[in-house]
């Protein structure tokens, strides 16, 4: 069964995997996600992992709290994205999501909270 810190290592700290692979390890061909109230597809959702690999150098992840109950998963996490240029994006992220019976993610449905020290902007990274 995957989580949301294994997922996140593998898209942005372990290079030997290409965003297709770790992608694909983690997160089923039905997937969906939904960040603070827009829905992306599978393909959404790589292109924007493609475009965050581009600027990220490195992701940590502090698992705050994690349940499961069957393919139910609920977590809350702390996110530190250092961007390429040394700028440091930090989030509090609550994560509410369903497994599919491979253990890979078919939803996830995230909100989250910039925290101080975030001088990158609203999203990850700097997105906006």
């Amino acid at each position: 069964m995957t989580t949301v810190k294994a997922a996140i290592d593998d898209l942005f700290n372990n290079p030997q995997l290409s965003a297709d692979e770790a992608v694909a390890r983690h997160f089923a061909p039905s997937f969906r996600q939904r960040v603070d109230g827009s829905w992306d597809d599978r393909p959404g959702f790589l292109a924007r992992v493609v475009r965050l690999r581009g600027t990220v150098a490195h992701a940590t992840v502090t698992v705050l709290d994690e349940l499961t109950d069957g393919n139910s998963y609920a977590e809350r996490h702390i996110v530190e994205l250092v961007r390429r240029d040394g700028v440091r994006a930090v989030q509090e992220v609550y994560v509410f999501a369903e497994r599919d019976s491979d253990g890979r993610f078919v939803r996830i449905e995230e909100t989250a909270v910039t925290l101080p020290g975030d001088h990158a902007g609203r999203g990850p990274a700097g997105e906006r």
